[in-house]
């Protein structure tokens, strides 16, 4: 991680992507963010179904150092990845860490503050409290 004084929220992404597409350009996409310091990219994954139902890990071809494969993912990981997936679709799996606002910690931290939260908040649960309530204004 980028800093002891600050760990921003551990996130992950699965995506689902054809096979046979070059992923070179997301590789690309995930160093720029990298580079500035948004993201710490702590785990980079691309998994496979195969014929018996089983998944598979698949090597990357192109990727860097700086997006490389640590299997911080277990076997009950990739069993649910593997039952999400389509015929003819393999995984791309990021783990990586929310940088964004170490800036602002650090200046937080030279002002005698401290972080004492940090986390990450399910889409869905947003959608649930921002959904008109039935009955609401009538």
């Amino acid at each position: 991680m980028a800093s002891w004084t600050y760990v921003g929220p551990l996130n992950f992404a699965v995506f689902a992507v054809p096979f046979g597409v070059d992923l070179t350009v997301v590789i690309k996409e995930l160093e720029t963010l990298q580079r500035a310091h948004a993201i710490e990219v702590l785990d980079i994954e691309l998994i496979a179904g195969s014929a018996d139902g089983g998944v598979r890990r698949e090597p990357f071809e192109n990727a860097s150092a700086d997006a490389a494969e640590t299997d911080l993912l277990d076997d009950e990981d990739l069993a649910e990845i593997g039952r999400e997936l389509a015929a003819g679709e393999r995984a791309l799996v990021v783990v990586y860490e929310d940088r964004s606002l170490a800036g602002v910690a650090g200046l937080v931290g030279g002002l005698g503050g401290r972080n004492i939260w940090s986390g990450g908040i399910d889409a869905a649960d947003l959608d649930e409290e921002s959904a008109p309530q039935e009955g609401a204004g009538e």
